[in-house]
């Protein structure tokens, strides 16, 4: 799920998560401004930069569109036939990638992000050679998350908890993004991505496929409850004081303050706030234990 709030401010993590644009490259950008026009940021604390929303989207959306309509790669591959099967430095190159490294990142960290590959070989050095088709890689482009997709999309109603089956079933991204409101198994992985559902931090399994590529597995009753506490949020005052109620209660009964995680608190309590929030409120949580 993109964020909506055009004044949030991005470290660079963030604006990996949310457009796909790697820190290394953000750099690149910043440090090449002169040419590349890339905004300064809007706070800067010592060496940590950060950019809002409204600020760094817009650019990276027309910097986007700046090289496609300059590369040659991106309109063959958005006007050759759909079953030729291209690499993976072209599909990096026709992404606007000089190196693979992106792509591979992808694949590892991101499972769920980029479609995986059409075609596997291994080679007789005992390697991994990817291939996709050029389908496959236009059609990603065409709905790609964030700035590099020009089309707009609404987004559906919230789907109802489907509470039908066993409790223990482990679901994959694909099954929960409908009950948790998201149009996309993409957009539920960014968001697990950004923090924005820290109670799903923690995957109940995870299955790695031949190909290598993991695929996170959870619990229907988990996301039946997330779905159910995201249907019936209270308002932000009344979240931010249970979260501190329950913060301080951890905190007191737990056998080390360590032992009390964003994590644990986000399952034990879902569809109280993000990462963010909830580390925010260990602090203060923390704060006034320790001065009591």
């Amino acid at each position: 799920m993109t964020g909506t709030d055009e004044n949030e401010l991005l470290d660079a993590k963030q604006i990996h998560d949310e457009f796909g644009l790697s820190p290394s490259r953000l750099s690149e950008l910043y440090r090449d401004r002169a040419t590349t026009g890339c905004p300064d940021p809007d706070e800067i604390e010592g060496r940590r930069r950060r950019w809002k929303r409204g600020t760094i989207g817009p650019f990276l959306s027309a910097h986007r569109a700046a090289k496609t309509s300059q590369s040659p790669v991106r309109h063959s591959l958005l006007t050759g036939p759909r079953d030729q099967l291209m690499s993976t430095s072209e599909v990096a190159k026709a992404l606007g990638h000089k190196r693979t490294v992106t792509l591979l990142g992808w694949l590892q960290d991101r499972p769920g992000y980029f479609p995986e590959p059409d075609v596997v070989e291994t080679t007789d050095g005992g390697r991994l050679r990817r291939s996709w088709y050029l389908g496959t890689v236009a059609d990603w482009i065409a709905q790609r998350p964030g700035p590099g997709n020009t089309q707009s999309k609404s987004r559906p109603p919230a789907a109802a908890p489907v509470e039908d089956g066993n409790p223990e079933e482990l679901l994959d991204t694909k099954q929960a993004a409908p009950m948790l409101g998201y149009s996309s198994h993409l957009e539920l992985n960014r968001a697990i991505a950004r923090g924005v559902l820290p109670e799903l931090a923690r995957p109940d399994d995870v299955l790695r496929s031949d190909r290598g590529l993991t695929s996170n597995r959870y619990k229907r009753r988990r996301v039946v409850a997330l779905a159910r506490a995201r249907h019936q949020l209270p308002a932000s005052s009344e979240l931010a004081q249970r979260r501190m109620e329950a913060a301080t209660q951890a905190l007191r009964t737990a056998a080390a303050p360590n032992a009390v995680t964003v994590e644990a608190l986000a399952e034990s309590h879902p569809g109280h706030g993000s990462t963010l929030a909830w580390k925010k409120t260990i602090d203060e949580a923390r704060g006034t234990t320790q001065t009591g």
